[in-house]
């Protein structure tokens, strides 16, 4: 009968809890917040785009280029701190606490000086960057203006992706999604006011909707810094000194390929945006809609990886591989049903929702297509989600980087061109090149899952 009761659920209640010294880590404990702080985080970004469309559609491909590139920035670092919390829950599995903080401390140190160092090189090159992506006159201007101002201080983001990755990994993901609801809430408002103006302001456009998000992220850095110092863990970071970064290479060793597999994903999205510009604005402003659309309908999928990571490196620490195994496997199924039955459902209602941004009937037309095609996507991005962050969560990191930047370039950008430009199926070719790169590297993930190597990784 308990066997038979567990069948009905997509969830066995026993492979999601880890038991810790604090108390428990649940995946629902980690999955919700982690889901509602990226939806928010999303949500700054949709913002911009749908009060940008209010104001003209070539201001919407002028932020819409430019946050490709940041979008890219943004998960790398995020990624990167991903990784130096893999280490956090490896030790805490193992119950090397002492290591484990030494792993914190200098998981926020790297995550400064790598963000600090890319924000300064980014911002230089901003002009050549922006016209790299096939922008020209006034839309090339905003997006520098837009790209320079936001990519020049994305270091905030990365020191507060590192200090959110450590509460995670401590099984405090709370205060996280307080600062990104605050953080939401100053971005929407001031970006009312810089493009509906109810009062004068010295700021306008793109220009002042990208100092609106740099705003936001001071206010935000300084929230997440102050809830982690009083978190009442027990991180010592007072009594950190030099010697404590001799964790750093563990850290780059894991949170690096990971970041490569992100930058590379994400790259591949930035060039396949300059080849949609060659198809002209109509073709660009529909994707940056329905991208910003289907990221609600991966963000569950997506939250879960993101979770299962974390409680992987708990279980991998502890040696725990069975209940690993079924962990993955049942979040997996979960997964892959939320993003069929979603797809499906903004597929039919594409209409009303692209209207959101816009009136043109040849964006909301187009979108249609799109928006059919992407429920495949959706399947196997549910694969990727699950499966990549199931292995590096248990420190096999390597495999997915090799294939993740392989399929991206070989796959995702190849036929994108092909299919798109050389065949004539404009975006929709370019849609069918993303389904097939998803598909191809979430069914490699899944056997490599599957054959048990990551139970030899060591971190």
């Amino acid at each position: 009968m308990k066997s038979y009761a567990k069948t009905m659920h997509f969830i066995d209640p026993e492979v999601t809890v880890i038991q810790t010294t604090e108390g428990k880590i649940t995946l629902k404990n980690l999955f919700i917040p982690m889901f509602i702080e990226q939806l928010l985080m999303n949500m700054m970004w949709t913002v911009n785009t749908i009060i940008m469309g209010k104001y003209s559609d070539e201001a919407v491909v002028a932020v819409g280029a430019a946050s490709q590139v940041i979008g890219l920035m943004y998960t790398f670092y995020a990624v990167v701190s991903g990784g130096a919390s893999i280490v956090i829950s490896h030790r805490l599995g193992a119950g090397q606490e002492k290591e484990a903080s030494d792993a914190a401390f200098t998981s926020l140190f790297t995550a400064g000086g790598i963000s600090l160092f890319f924000s300064f090189l980014l911002a230089a090159l901003s002009r050549p960057i922006m016209a790299a992506m096939n922008l020209e006159g006034e839309v090339l201007d905003m997006a520098e203006i837009y790209f320079r101002i936001c990519m020049g201080t994305s270091f905030l983001q990365g020191i507060k992706a590192a200090a959110s990755a450590i509460l995670r990994s401590y099984g405090r993901p709370k205060p996280a999604v307080a600062v990104s609801l605050f953080m939401n809430g100053l971005n929407a408002v001031f970006n009312v006011i810089i493009i509906y103006r109810p009062f004068e302001v010295p700021f306008y456009g793109a220009e002042g909707i990208a100092i609106s998000n740099v705003v936001s992220y001071v206010i935000g850095l300084i929230l997440i810094m102050i809830l982690l110092m009083r978190s009442g863990l027990n991180l010592q970071f007072n009594r950190k000194n030099l010697k404590t970064l001799g964790c750093i290479k563990n850290i780059l060793r894991v949170g690096v390929p990971g970041g490569v597999s992100s930058l590379s994903y994400s790259l591949s999205q930035v060039i396949s945006t300059s080849i949609l510009a060659i198809l002209g604005t109509v073709a660009l402003s529909a994707k940056i809609y329905v991208s910003s659309i289907v990221f609600y309908v991966y963000v569950i999928g997506m939250s879960l990886g993101l979770s299962t990571a974390i409680l992987m490196g708990w279980m991998a620490g502890a040696e725990e591989y069975d209940k690993a195994y079924r962990l993955n496997q049942q979040v997996l199924k979960l997964s892959v049903t939320s993003n069929l039955i979603l797809s499906t459902v903004v597929f039919m209602l594409h209409k009303p929702l692209i209207g959101l941004f816009t009136n043109n009937p040849e964006i909301i037309a187009m979108s249609g297509i799109i928006l059919f095609i992407d429920i495949f996507v959706e399947v196997g991005r549910a694969f990727n989600h699950v499966e990549d962050n199931s292995l590096r969560g248990a420190g096999d990191v390597m495999f997915p980087m090799v294939i993740a930047s392989i399929s991206c370039w070989m796959i995702s950008i190849l036929f994108s061109y092909i299919l798109g430009i050389r065949f004539g199926l404009g975006l929709a070719g370019c849609w069918i090149a993303f389904m097939m790169d998803e598909i191809f590297r979430g069914l490699l993930f899944f056997r490599r899952f599957r054959s048990g190597k990551w139970k030899m990784m060591k971190v």
